[in-house]
């Protein structure tokens, strides 16, 4: 799949409108309403981590940090390491730093403003790397899976995780604007181009939502 039908393919359906645009980049009073509903529920993040299996001298990179929970349960394990998140939003760094104040202050946290597009990182600086409900926003994606691909060790875990679509969830469900098989063929597709080996993919039912996970390695 070439890198146009590959983005096209993500964009179609994936982002929601309205208050939903909120969670690509929280800013303002609406976006501080966003954190607190993406910080409502840690399943999703607690399955992520699982999945990256951290161990305590990993070096761990969010991309997509948002509110900072996924921040502290990954601190949480890579207790000789050290963990460090990217989001495009003032106010997500706000409340992850204050999430992770003491971790932070111990320099085993540190949290970065950018795009996942530039990740301000030089290249094989992490052994693992995960993005959770991040990927709906990246534009374009394969620039997106080429850095995550470069900030990452020979060797190096990838694990992007997001929501599979249900077409008839009501209007204010988000799975209504999750991502189709056809979308997430063609992140599996990007990941390839990428350079990334061991492709495969894990689902798991998670209150009301299905939750997909890609894992990769570099």
């Amino acid at each position: 799949m070439n890198r146009q039908s590959s983005d096209d393919a993500l964009s179609r359906g994936a982002a929601p409108p309205g208050l939903f645009a909120q969670f690509a980049r929280p800013s303002g009073p609406l976006g501080r309403v966003a954190g607190w509903l993406m910080a409502r529920t840690d399943a999703d993040d607690r399955w992520i981590v699982d999945l990256l299996d951290v161990q305590p001298d990993d070096r761990v990179l969010e991309i997509g940090f948002g509110p900072g929970v996924a921040i502290a349960l990954l601190a949480a394990r890579a207790t000789a390491g050290i963990v460090v998140g990217v989001d495009p939003s003032d106010v997500m760094a706000q409340q992850a730093a204050r999430r992770n104040r003491a971790a932070v202050r111990a320099g085993r946290v540190a949290l970065a403003q950018g795009s996942a597009t530039a990740l301000p990182f030089g290249a094989a600086q992490f052994t693992k790397a995960c993005a959770i409900h991040a990927l709906y926003f990246w534009s374009p994606l394969d620039a997106a899976l080429r850095e995550a691909y470069r900030v990452l060790a020979p060797g190096g875990l990838l694990v992007l995780a997001g929501r599979t679509l249900r077409p008839h969830a009501s209007r204010f469900d988000p799975s209504r604007y999750g991502l189709s098989d056809a979308q997430l063929g063609a992140i599996v597709a990007g990941l390839e181009t990428a350079g990334f080996d061991d492709v495969t993919e894990q689902r798991r039912d998670l209150g009301r939502e299905t939750i997909a996970a890609l894992l990769a390695r570099r």
